[in-house]
């Protein structure tokens, strides 16, 4: 009965480092993407996006994308993660972004909002899966 008990604990134990390692591979990627993304190099942020993704937008159509938005990111600070599954986790992120106004004088702000984005592990890489921007300012 004692054995059991300690084979239990152990399997606790190692369970919850597994899903400690899990995390904190994901914190890594969160901040190498974001970091791509504040140095405008869209070429490798485009490859933390999901295989699903890419599928459905080249990569020269993201960079594109990306380089034309008038938005110029700043900052950008892990905060929270919650996840549903080992693989599955939502990500809130404190960002800070320049944003750029259409017409003359190209007028600027500076926001700072929190941006819930969608990550999962695939073939253990974690990946961000984009959606509809859900940004709430500050």
């Amino acid at each position: 009965m004692r054995n059991i008990k300690l084979l239990l604990i152990s399997t606790i134990l190692l369970l919850s480092a597994c899903t400690d390692k899990e995390k904190g591979k994901l914190d890594n990627r969160v901040k190498d993407y974001w970091t791509a993304k504040i140095n405008k190099d869209f070429k490798t942020a485009y490859q933390f996006l999901s295989p699903g993704w890419r599928k459905n937008e080249a990569e020269t159509a993201y960079i594109k994308r990306m380089g034309f938005s008038k938005v110029k990111w700043l900052e950008a600070n892990n905060v929270k993660k919650i996840c549903s599954k080992e693989s599955v986790c939502k990500v809130l992120v404190d960002i800070k972004y320049e944003y750029t106004f259409k017409g003359v004088g190209g007028e600027k702000i500076e926001v700072e909002s929190t941006q819930e984005e969608n990550w999962i592990m695939k073939e253990n890489v974690w990946y961000n899966v984009p959606t509809k921007q859900k940004i709430s300012k500050s």
